[in-house]
């Protein structure tokens, strides 16, 4: 019976200390829950809001603005001169690199000139020969032209002696104007800059042959650039000789204006683009190179946009938010979203209708950041 009475004992305080654990749990739950805390009856607590003293507020505005899209182009000299030679020559010598500065008749490139020196020489003596059989031949022509006249010689003798003088004469005019084109042939063996301006490429070194139309150097005016920009088809109407268009070059953070100088009447077919041209002001150019990229700002119409100072966005994360004056001289957070930047104003997209009375930050308050346009 002993046994019995010790197995039911077991079973019993084993039971009990389950249901103690349960109760003990059941009372944690219960704490933790806040069953033995008082409770705040259900419903809305006024909670103390900032109010306006002290604080300076400004009226959202409603800004008309330009509407624009952004044409890409490259700057390109307006006008480009590739230096070639004019007649076949081996380089002598090239006095310059790219990217040097050069001024209008500097030399550039000299030819060898030897062959057309020795020509050079060869015609001179052919004159020189032509001049003393022309003295023959005059001295002949004179002489039978008085025995002509004297009934001295024939009328078959006196013509042809004047017609050796006169082909005398044709001989020395003929070798005369040979001398002139090898001097010619000559000036062509040293090239001159056309322009002031700079060595944008060399092509060529000493040694090289020299052909005509082959180039040797491209010279431009530094001063002197345009953008041409790609102007897509269905823009190219907006677009008016004479326009001063808003220009920004990125790789020198360069913004300035320039005025459309020509477009060109035909469309591009791969791109279906108009190639415009527009000028650069010469005062600004000269931290630009050929070949930077740059955009040209089209006009296609107006638009308004609420603005406020930048100074009032403030930024929680990822979150843009203002202060607006609420009723009964209250302040109050409204969260919006931010566009474009003009100078201190900041677009509002969504949030603010125009009128508002934006608050703006406490000087000195390090969680407002002013936004930055990019």
């Amino acid at each position: 019976m002993s046994a019995i009475f010790t197995s039911i004992w077991r079973l019993l305080r084993r039971f009990l200390m389950a249901l103690i654990g349960l109760a003990g749990l059941g009372l944690a739950i219960a704490w933790m829950s806040g069953w033995f805390h008082a409770k705040v009856p259900p419903g809305e607590m006024e909670g103390k809001k900032p109010d306006l003293t002290g604080r300076t507020w400004v009226y959202a505005e409603i800004l008309q603005t330009t509407e624009s899209v952004d044409a890409v182009g490259t700057v390109e000299p307006r006008r480009k001169m590739v230096v070639a030679s004019q007649i076949l020559a081996t380089i002598s010598r090239i006095t310059v690199h790219a990217g040097e500065a050069v001024e209008k008749g500097r030399l550039l490139v000299t030819l060898d000139d030897r062959e057309l020196q020795a020509q050079l020489r060869e015609a001179e003596a052919a004159v020189a020969a032509s001049q003393a059989d022309l003295v023959t031949r005059e001295h002949d022509f004179q002489r039978y032209k008085m025995m002509y006249e004297g009934k001295a010689a024939t009328k078959e003798d006196y013509d042809k002696f004047k017609g050796a003088y006169e082909v005398a004469q044709a001989q020395l005019r003929r070798v005369q104007e040979q001398v002139g084109r090898i001097k010619v042939m000559l000036s062509y063996t040293q090239i001159h800059a056309p322009v002031d301006g700079v060595v944008t490429n060399r092509f060529a070194d000493p040694g090289d042959l020299a052909a005509p139309g082959k180039p040797l150097l491209a010279v431009h005016d530094p001063k002197d650039l345009e953008l041409h920009a790609s102007v897509r088809e269905a823009l190219a109407g907006t677009v008016q000789l004479g326009m001063v268009l808003p220009i920004r070059i990125d790789a020198v953070g360069l913004d300035l204006e320039g005025r459309v100088r020509e477009i060109v009447p035909q469309a591009q077919e791969m791109s279906r683009s108009v190639l415009v041209k527009i000028t650069l002001p010469a005062d600004k150019t000269s931290r630009l190179y050929v070949g930077m990229f740059g955009r040209v700002s089209l006009p296609i119409g107006r638009a308004k946009r609420v603005v406020v100072p930048a100074s009032a966005v403030q930024y929680v994360g990822q979150l843009e938010l203002i202060e607006t004056a609420g009723p009964n001289g209250s302040v109050e957070r409204r969260f919006v979203r931010t566009g474009r930047r003009f100078g201190d104003k900041m677009e509002i997209l969504s949030g603010l209708t125009g009128g508002e009375k934006v608050v703006l930050p406490v000087p000195g308050e390090s969680d407002r950041k002013e936004k930055t346009q990019p």
